[in-house]
């Protein structure tokens, strides 16, 4: 064989691996707390005896019902150091990186909504005997693995909690702790829609966007520089474009998706807005 015939193997086998889904080549979950880690292999957490099958009614990746071999994750958690207000920082292959209460994880805490609200939540590991579909809309799969929820009695989670293509899990503080310059002042009443939208915020938008600098979103843009939304955008248009974005503008490598009114009501939208419009006054004092 030339040297010219061993080259271009090369290069089609290098171009190859590049193409490849990037899933492909992470096939562990790394699980941890502020002193300790340990990773698992899809191999052990398929073996796992805790594994076991389970039915997802409205899978957010998949848009579909999906049926799963799924371990609870209160169960990976379970040799952790996990206080009642901490949370656990769930972080994807690609950068994707939610911050999700404990309390949620391990159902240890209030329900999500409704005194017979129920949600729990599983990492589904994508057996490679019977891999899972390509995502709606894009060219690659769930898995190997990825955070989804049963959820019972009308509860219901942020779409952002759904995390596919899981790489780690790690408990620490909450976003609010970790990064205080998110918050509002004392003076703020409880029931105001400022705080609110702070919550909303920080479960729906740090996954992929950074405030001045705090969160560890990378998919989209920081929100507070060099300019909050609120300084360019009408009200109506911002809150428009929170709801759609394609609806306001649309380029090609766009991320973000919709969101309807079952994830987002247009009052989380609104205090959202108020949030954004508070920051704004502060940073202009």
């Amino acid at each position: 064989m030339s040297w010219l015939s061993r080259l271009m193997i090369a290069i089609a086998l290098t171009a190859g691996i590049a193409h490849m889904p990037s899933y492909a080549q992470a096939q562990t979950l790394t699980v941890a707390d502020r002193g300790s880690s340990r990773t698992y292999s899809v191999r052990e957490l398929l073996a796992n005896a805790a594994t076991r099958d389970i039915a997802v009614a409205n899978d957010v990746a998949y848009r579909r019902p999906m049926n799963y071999r799924a371990g609870a994750v209160a169960d990976l958690l379970k040799t952790l150091q996990v206080g009642a207000d901490d949370y656990v920082q769930a972080r994807a292959i690609d950068g994707f990186s939610v911050s999700i209460p404990a309390a949620l994880l391990t159902a240890s805490g209030p329900p999500a909504s409704g005194p017979t609200a129920a949600a729990e939540a599983f990492v589904a590991i994508d057996d490679p005997a019977a891999p899972w579909p390509t995502m709606p809309g894009k060219d690659e799969s769930a898995g190997p693995l990825y955070i989804v929820w049963r959820l019972a009695g009308g509860a219901t989670v942020s779409s952002e909690y759904w995390a596919y293509q899981l790489a780690a899990l790690t408990v620490g503080d909450s976003p609010f702790k970790r990064w205080p310059e998110l918050g509002v002042a004392s003076d703020v009443a409880t029931g105001d829609p400022v705080r609110r939208g702070l919550d909303r915020f920080a479960a729906l938008c740090m996954a992929c966007h950074r405030f001045n600098g705090a969160g560890e979103g990378t998919q989209g843009p920081d929100l507070g520089r060099p300019m909050n939304p609120v300084d360019y955008f009408q009200p109506a248009a911002l809150k428009k474009y929170i709801r759609d974005p394609a609806s306001v503008r649309a380029w090609p490598s766009q991320k973000m998706p919709g969101l309807d009114a079952a994830v987002l009501p247009d009052s989380d939208i609104d205090a959202i807005v108020a949030w954004l419009a508070y920051k704004s006054a502060q940073k202009s004092r």
